[in-house]
């Protein structure tokens, strides 16, 4: 018997409710989840000790304050999964087993981080979290706003911060701090850089770095306050060589960060660190990530090397290479739901999905965007939608959805020739529901102070963006 049915049934037939009952209810489990932590963060100081200079209890206060389900079951969960990874030496969770400093918790974003996450924070909010679609949803967002999970791109990135620091930029705490969006400042500095030999590309880069900047200090404030302008927009800053590399980035096991450091230990010029924070600090990978879900791994390994166009720098996927992984994540995410099996793997390699998904739709041939809807593999796309950006998913609801498109779709079908206009009427059943998806996912950030920014993301670059325009198309 749950609480409310205690309250309830405590209640005498013959008295009517006061209407504290849910107020009592909420208090209790408010108390019950301030146990848990108290509880859990003297396990995670215990796992501390065990583990010198790593950052589990850190990570741990700043996940209690952020965590969108403050239930003592999430809590339970995350710090017994946690124990459980540490245990078994997992790479999931080796950026904090490695790391005293895994999150944005402390340090100089302290005063500015409310409601933010970093990497540490990320990796206890995807253990603690069910798997449905909702959650899949959020912690996709928050995936693409932060450095890597994965433990060599997010050392190497740390190290090579200190390497560029007045250098090119003023301080490196936006980068070591896992502040939201760096990415986008590294990567519009390197654009400006590659645009010198444009005069009107290079005044237009100089611009979008400057906004960029502005932009990225006024939304968050702290390590983008420091004064990158006094080295940022002076190219010749760029060629200048970058500093030594002396070993681990601080607050690190400085055995495994020498062990996992993918760049060039010798003499590099600041414009070829700035490539590799690029790389490295990219939200989605190029290439697939190893999951612990076998079928997944397998279909991954099946497809291969996706190539990259030379000119555009976009993936080059048709329809029919993701076939096998739509059907192995679909199954794998349909079976787990409502339990909290989520890994942030599970997550990277949702987010590879969903990027392959929107290149492919974003490159669609005509004939194919007329026909797609009696494709199979696309009908799993809009599956995977469903199960991965929405309220919730449910199978007969999906099938009625997916035979009400079918039948309009199939009407554009006429003797002289496929009909435009009605093709384009029927992606708007898809447009429709796609947008009341992603609404359901942005709005779960509405209560949650500090996490604006994630919900605005909801529509950018994604499949869903993908989806939403599939009507407009041609």
């Amino acid at each position: 018997m749950d609480n409310k049915e205690s309250i309830s049934n405590s209640t005498p037939n013959n008295q009517k409710a006061t209407g504290w009952e849910d107020v009592a209810e909420m208090a209790d489990k408010q108390t019950l989840f301030e146990q848990a932590s108290k509880e859990g963060r003297a396990k995670m100081l215990s796992l501390g000790k065990q583990y010198p200079r790593s950052g589990f209890e850190m990570t741990f206060m700043g996940f209690q304050t952020r965590c969108h389900e403050k239930t003592a079951e999430c809590v339970n969960t995350v710090v017994e999964r946690v124990s459980k990874l540490a245990e078994d030496n997992d790479p999931e969770i080796n950026v904090i087993r490695y790391c005293l400093r895994a999150g944005i918790h402390g340090g100089k974003w302290t005063n500015d981080s409310i409601g933010k996450f970093g990497t540490g924070e990320f990796i206890f909010e995807t253990l603690g979290s069910r798997s449905n679609p909702e959650n899949i949803g959020r912690l996709q967002l928050i995936m693409r706003t932060i450095p890597s999970s994965d433990h060599a791109r997010y050392e190497t990135m740390r190290v090579d911060a200190r390497r560029i620091e007045d250098v090119v930029i003023k301080g490196r705490s936006f980068i070591h701090d896992n502040a939201p969006e760096a990415y986008k400042l590294i990567t519009a500095m390197v654009d400006y850089y590659d645009s010198k030999n444009d005069p009107e590309l290079f005044e237009q880069k100089r611009k979008e770095l400057d906004e960029m900047l502005q932009e990225l200090r006024t939304k968050y404030k702290a390590g983008y306050k420091e004064r990158h302008e006094d080295f940022i927009f002076d190219l010749g800053n760029y060629d200048k060589p970058a500093r030594s590399y002396i070993g681990s980035a601080l607050n690190t096991n400085n055995e495994a960060s020498d062990a996992v450091y993918n760049g060039d230990k010798g003499d590099e010029t600041a414009i070829d660190v700035l490539r590799r924070l690029q790389k490295n600090m990219m939200p989605i990978p190029l290439n697939a990530p190893k999951t612990k879900i076998p079928e997944l791994n397998e279909a991954f390994e099946k497809l291969g090397q996706i190539p990259i166009n030379e000119q555009t720098g976009e993936m080059q996927i048709e329809l029919k290479d993701l076939s096998n992984i739509l059907s192995a994540i679909n199954n794998h995410l349909v079976e787990k739901q409502g339990k909290r099996t989520l890994y942030p793997s599970t997550i990277t390699a949702i987010a590879y999905i969903d990027k392959l998904s929107a290149t492919v739709l974003k490159n669609l041939p005509k004939k194919t965007w007329q026909e797609i809807a009696f494709d199979p593999t696309f009908k799993e796309i809009l599956r995977f939608s469903q199960l991965t950006m929405s309220k919730e998913y449910n199978s007969k609801d999906f099938e009625t959805f997916y035979s009400n498109f079918i039948k309009k779709a199939g009407i554009a079908f006429e003797e002289d020739g496929i009909n435009d206009e009605t093709v384009s009427e029927a992606f708007k059943i898809i447009q429709f529901q796609t947008l009341k998806n992603a609404q359901a996912v942005a709005a779960s950030f509405s209560h949650e102070q500090g996490q604006e920014y994630l919900a605005s993301a909801v529509w950018s670059g994604n499949l869903t963006h993908e989806l939403i325009g599939l009507p407009e198309k041609y």
